[in-house]
């Protein structure tokens, strides 16, 4: 008798030690949340009275050999436009598969060890299957990797450039139509290095598929996102989610009251602000949310979250939101990469424009005293004017018909005594008088040409002769003398 009840407890015992099986999605078409039981190979769903209740069974095949862990969570994707649920089991990458049209659940791989990717990101890449990032081995890592259908086992992606030292609770996203993965904030660890303490990082990596190659696009600089995503706790970043457009997060103080959501584009970099004003969402609690007992459902950009506190003037018990809409009414605030005011770039150009105003204006100011104090200090300048009488007689000439256009040449011909030669010989004569009268002037005024030739006034065709506007003054001050 003892040796019956000993086999009964062996056989039954088990029964309740064995590890967790369930797996949750949410519903494209009826939008209910089920529950997939890998064990017993059935699905239930969700009741309006909460309660999970039988929906149908699965059938399997002989190839059907589940391996859980006894502390076993489930990552759920399913694929557009398809009647498919893809299982992952967290840390081991297992693959789970079943089939909504005939109801059949199939294992797809044959991975048979714990792996490196607890908590990795997985999306689908046309009809691949891709995992990047995660924890195990006691350490964070940046590996891409994908499902190989042949071998049925996970294969790395090759590839170069700066990567992220880790991605693990962190921001990532496949982005189809541009075939990149866009990745921010970041925690990584190892338990070699600082004791193993967990980091984060704040830079903005891209990867390309095409070129296989990973790069930096920046560092998260918007001061309110930066600092939100600094007091972002570890756990509560497991339940932040991306639509296929939009990251979704809520800040550590959506406790009570008025929540707000943050939404960030990873397209463009854009981040919106949605502040619940009217409590609507007042009564959704992402945080109580377990992996093993979910009160939210996740599906693309729609949530369905069971009531915490139900309202006795209704009889909801589930919410669902849709949260590419609600993005449409959230508030832009500008660019993940936004700098504050005083290291923006508009900043720095209004310091610099004015920096410049200032030293224009200083410019300005010293330029008349340095002349100023060249007219009066230098010696050259305090020569007297020493010329001949009959350039001498020439200048003053010059001068008294300074306002009225100038001196003209029949006047200049008369004054050194040229009027009677050959009209070549006066231009030549004419010529080399002037410029021997500038060159003795250049001592003193400081210009090239003291006298300048210039169009009549009347008839442009005349010339005529003037002193030069910059060494006037002086000229008429030392012929006063």
């Amino acid at each position: 008798m003892k040796h019956c009840c000993l086999l009964l407890f062996l056989f039954i015992f088990p029964s309740y030690i064995r590890a967790n099986q369930f797996a949750y999605y949410l519903s494209n078409v009826d939008h209910q949340a089920y529950r997939i039981d890998l064990y017993k190979k059935e699905i239930a769903r969700l009741d309006s009275n909460s309660i999970w209740v039988f929906y149908h069974s699965l059938s399997t095949d002989s190839t059907y050999h589940p391996d859980f862990m006894k502390t076993a969570e489930f990552t759920v994707l399913q694929k557009k436009n398809t009647n498919r649920i893809h299982i992952f089991q967290e840390c081991t990458n297992q693959i789970y598969v079943v089939d909504l049209t005939d109801f059949q659940l199939k294992r797809k791989d044959d991975t048979y060890y714990r792996g490196d990717n607890c908590l990795a990101y997985r999306f689908f890449r046309g009809d691949e299957i891709f995992s990047l990032g995660g924890y195990g081995f006691w350490r964070t890592n940046n590996h891409l990797i994908y499902f190989d259908k042949k071998t049925k086992e996970w294969e790395a992606t090759n590839s170069k450039g700066q990567s992220p030292a880790g991605m693990y609770h962190g921001f990532v996203s496949f982005i189809p139509e541009k075939d990149v993965i866009v990745s921010f904030s970041n925690y990584f660890t190892d338990v070699s290095d600082d004791y193993g303490k967990l980091k984060l990082d704040q830079t903005i990596y891209q990867f390309s598929f095409f070129t296989k190659t990973w790069k930096k696009l920046g560092e998260i600089t918007h001061p309110i996102i930066k600092q939100i995503l600094e007091e972002y706790s570890y756990d509560d970043r497991q339940h932040l989610f991306y639509t296929g457009k939009y990251f979704v997060f809520e800040p550590s103080s959506n406790k009570n009251g008025i929540h707000k959501y943050y939404f960030i584009n990873p397209r463009n970099f854009e981040v919106l602000e949605y502040n619940d004003l009217e409590l609507k969402y007042a009564r959704i609690a992402l945080g109580v949310s377990q992996p093993q007992n979910p009160s939210t459902f996740r599906n693309g950009p729609l949530l369905l979250t069971v009531l915490q506190n139900p309202n006795p003037t209704s009889s909801d018990t589930f919410l669902l939101i849709n949260f590419d809409e609600l993005a449409s009414r959230a508030t832009f605030i500008g660019y993940l990469t936004d700098l504050p005011w005083y290291q923006s770039d508009w900043f720095y150009g209004v310091i610099l424009l004015l920096l410049a105003s200032i030293l224009i204006l200083f410019m300005k100011r010293i330029k008349p005293k340095r002349k100023k104090a060249m007219a009066s200090d230098s010696p050259i300048q305090d020569a007297k004017l020493d010329i001949d009488l009959t350039s001498l007689r020439l200048l003053k000439s010059i001068l008294e018909n300074q306002k009225e256009d100038g001196l003209a040449i029949d006047e200049v011909n008369r004054i050194l005594d040229i009027e009677n030669l050959a009209f070549d010989t006066q231009r030549y004569r004419r010529s080399a008088m002037i410029n021997q009268v500038n060159q003795t002037l250049t001592l003193l005024t400081g210009e090239k040409n003291s006298i300048i030739r210039v169009n009549s006034e009347e008839d442009r065709r005349q010339k005529r002769y003037k002193i030069n506007p910059n060494c006037l003054e002086l000229l008429q001050k030392k012929l006063a003398n």
